[in-house]
């Protein structure tokens, strides 16, 4: 065996290639050394390799030849990009699906989509870079909408899903089913809502101090629009009013708990608890995509709880704050617009006497 040889399989021995016992065809050690060279991590032996294979073809031994490498891809992001908002007061909530255009710049594809109404509004547009980047900032400073990124896939499952919940659109431009065929040719997923990595959902030895303190969850902005709308308290302020200036004659303790039994009426039929609880689960990926994760958390239990309890509503106090701050809000507004308009009118009603009794009415010393 020549000295290129021998130094060819000494040096496939050390990077542990099976070169066998006994002399070896010096071709059989180039196509060793031809196979070895691509998986060498090491510098210095891809250089080693070379070498021996070029002393080789010197001696007159054919060496393959590696096909070369395909130049590598530019890394420019996954081809389809997934944003998403946290749910509103009405159930709404945006879901944007961004697709890389071959041409150049991206095609948007925003969707209004609501719980449980299912898919409000959709359209289409083509932004560059730049515009998608204004338009999340400007959502956010002017409507405090935060859009974070979210798996496309999941998504994309929710649109399908909303699209089947609204039924036959009454324009073509409304069909995400045909508009989903310039972003994908894939099956969709199941739907299922969005989970954050970053929260575990609480078990049940957990749940009730989470949902015992989700009244926080009222300092959250995202919140700010879930309080009952005029329209749909309106019949709860007329029964509260007209608790209080019925001419019957109730004691302080029965008029509270008769108020009580009219807000926790209100609260289950303001907040229906399964829509609240996907609402909460919703908005809870969001919190915890933006480092609220303990809010998040507050979220998710009480999503939990409603679907464990639907009947729970009422006892629930982050539901409780904004029904009671929500028809006192309207009650408060309702009164003070009265008084303006029965000022200077000779005639009280009877809630009104109650009123100007007690006012009148010594106090008992305390004992």
């Amino acid at each position: 065996m020549s000295d290129v040889a021998g130094d060819a399989r000494a040096l496939l021995e050390r990077l542990g290639a099976d070169v066998g016992a006994g002399d070896v065809p010096r071709e059989r050690l180039a196509e060793l050394l031809a196979e070895i060279e691509g998986r060498v991590g090491d510098r210095g032996d891809r250089t080693a390799i070379r070498r021996m294979l070029y002393r080789l073809r010197q001696q007159g031994v054919a060496t393959p030849v590696r096909a070369p490498a395909a130049p590598a891809r530019p890394v420019l992001g996954p081809a389809i990009e997934g944003f998403v908002s946290a749910v509103d007061g009405r159930g709404d909530r945006l879901i944007w699906l961004v697709r890389e255009q071959s041409a150049g710049g991206l095609l948007l594809v925003a969707a209004d989509v609501n719980e449980p109404a299912g898919l409000r509004d959709l359209q289409v547009f083509d932004v560059t870079r730049k515009q998608l980047r204004a338009m999340r900032e400007r959502f956010q400073s002017r409507a405090g909408l935060r859009l974070v990124a979210a798996d496309w896939r999941a998504l994309d499952a929710l649109v399908v899903e909303a699209q089947e919940r609204a039924g036959a659109p009454e324009r073509r431009a409304s069909d995400y089913r045909r508009t989903r065929e310039r972003l994908t040719s894939e099956p969709p997923l199941a739907p299922r809502e969005l989970v954050s990595a970053h929260v575990t959902p609480p078990d049940d030895a957990g749940r009730p101090a989470l949902v015992a303190a989700s009244a926080a969850l009222l300092a959250e902005p995202e919140f700010r629009t879930w309080w009952p709308h005029a329209d749909a308290v309106a019949p709860i302020v007329a029964e509260v009013r007209e608790l209080r200036e019925s001419p019957l004659v109730l004691s302080d303790a029965q008029q509270q708990v008769r108020l009580r039994e009219v807000l926790e009426r209100a609260t289950t039929a303001l907040y229906p608890p399964a829509d609240v609880a996907r609402r909460l689960d919703a908005t809870a990926y969001v919190l915890a995509e933006t480092g609220r994760v303990e809010a998040a958390r507050y979220a998710v239990a009480v999503a939990a709880a409603l679907r464990a309890g639907p009947a729970s509503t009422s006892t629930i106090p982050f539901l409780q704050a904004l029904t009671q701050q929500g028809v006192g809000t309207h009650l408060a507004a309702l009164e003070a617009e009265r008084r303006e308009e029965r000022k200077g009118s000779l005639v009280l009603t009877p809630g009104e006497v109650a009123t100007a009794e007690s006012r009148g009415r010594p106090q008992r010393p305390r004992a």
